[in-house]
């Protein structure tokens, strides 16, 4: 499989840094140059932002003909941040900031505040549905100002709205999402308003379907076609002051499963499971294991997984080139094991429910599309 390392000037943050700059924001990081001469000639009233959760380049080719809306729409391919998973990505699509900026790193953060692993989104503990703390750890501790806000600030007289299944940041003013068609009926009716909008829509398939039946399960190709035909229905509603734009936070691939309980050796050497994915693990080691575990480790599974030590990881770029946000450098284990193909690294065997996977460092997950109506 084809390695691919984020690129920081076309991703799909970038796009928010065009946004920022067309409403007057300081963009945090270099800006898209098509966004940028089309907002200029066009001067848009309105700018949609629309992400579906996983319809990467990759899904996309793989159900949708040439001739569809969606690929006739395509400008071109951008990477994901790293890891490509939906923490870290919609986090930096959100506020324009680069992960190592934003410490949103993964599904999966080790908080020393309850010193236990903490599902970052939830603020539940790992494997539990146990509430981590009365105050949501991640958005106390990594707070940041979404898109909408920071357009707001510059430009009082526009109109913000986020359209999602769940609110995407608390600062936000949501509505929440039935479907797809919901999704662009509201739309549609709230352009309708006089004023400047901008409006950001998530939709988290078909990332949710993809996880549970893999990239081809057999519902995923009519998840794909709807979100084409109601693409298209937009397009024909939305007047010559509107531009669309659309993107993904990352892809998918069809995963396999490998368990460090299966290696107690290695097991045995770590502090606490792994955090952060299960494609981009973040290892803790007992004090002076270091080097061992690290030959180990190599041995029997750098075969699958590149094995950057925090350091290495750190000074990578993965995360961004940035100054980085004083909470990473806790949050990065003594190494990171990367997947470079299709295996995911488990901690236990109860690890492997999930089909369709990301967060790794291949083309097919990192690939997402520029689309604009």
């Amino acid at each position: 499989m084809k390695t691919l390392y984020p690129d920081y000037k076309n991703s799909n943050m970038n796009i928010s840094c065009s946004i920022l700059k067309y409403f007057g924001c300081d963009p945090h990081h270099e800006t898209l140059d098509v966004l940028d001469k089309l907002f200029e000639e066009r001067k848009p009233r309105n700018i949609v932002f629309m992400l579906f959760d996983a319809m990467g380049i990759s899904i996309i080719e793989r159900h949708l003909s040439g001739s569809s809306f969606i690929r006739q729409h395509l400008v071109r391919s951008l990477t994901s941040t790293f890891p490509p998973t939906t923490v870290a990505a919609t986090t930096s699509i959100n506020s324009g900031l680069q992960p190592i900026e934003t410490g949103w790193l993964g599904w999966i953060t080790y908080f020393k505040e309850v010193d236990r692993n903490v599902i970052t989104f939830f603020n539940s503990f790992q494997n539990t549905h146990d509430p981590a703390s009365l105050d949501h750890l991640a958005y106390t501790n990594l707070p940041y100002k979404p898109l909408s806000i920071q357009i707001r600030e510059k430009n009082p007289d526009v109109h913000t709205l986020a359209v999602s299944p769940w609110n995407p940041n608390p600062l936000d003013k949501a509505v929440i999402s039935k479907s797809v068609r919901f999704s662009c009926d509201t739309i549609i009716e709230t352009l309708k308003e006089e004023g400047r909008h901008f409006i950001y829509s998530y939709w988290d398939d078909p990332d949710a379907s993809m996880h549970n039946q893999g990239v081809d399960g057999v519902s995923i190709r009519p998840i794909i076609e709807d979100i084409d035909s109601n693409l298209e229905r937009l397009s024909t509603q939305i007047g010559d002051d509107t531009v669309v734009i659309v993107t993904a936070d990352h892809s998918q691939l069809n995963s396999k499963w490998i368990y460090l309980c299966d290696y107690p050796e290695l097991q045995e050497m770590l502090v606490r499971p792994h955090a952060i994915e299960f494609r981009a693990a973040s290892l803790f080691v007992k004090e002076g294991m270091q080097d061992k575990f690290a030959k180990r480790f190599n041995e029997l599974l750098g075969e699958h997984f590149i094995l950057m030590s925090h350091k290495e990881f750190l000074e990578s770029g993965l995360l961004g080139t940035a100054k980085a946000h004083p909470r990473v450098d806790g949050f990065v284990g003594d190494f990171v094991a990367v997947s470079k193909d299709e295996y995911n690294l488990g901690d236990f065997h109860e690890d492997g429910k999930l089909k369709g996977m990301h967060a790794g460092l291949t083309e097919e997950e990192s690939l997402v599309p520029l689309i604009i109506l």
